[in-house]
């Protein structure tokens, strides 16, 4: 935990960003960010591909034979 604090002392957030902390950075915990300028088009910073199978990778399995369900 020690590492974690001295961390949180020295974040800061860079000078003129687009977004705001709601709360001082260095109590950590989860940062919730403002957008400062609202008006401006978002930017997407990096395209990251959607996790999961890729449709070739994975054939969906064939249904079951029809049968018949009888209680005894």
């Amino acid at each position: 935990m020690g590492r974690v604090l001295t961390q949180l002392r020295v974040m800061s957030m860079p000078a003129g960003s687009r977004y705001v902390p709601l709360k001082d950075i260095t109590v950590g915990g989860i940062m919730m960010l403002k957008n400062a300028r609202p008006t401006e088009d978002e930017e997407i910073i990096e395209h990251v591909a959607a996790g999961g199978p890729k449709p070739d990778e994975e054939a969906e399995p064939e249904p079951p034979e029809p049968f018949e369900y009888t209680e005894d």
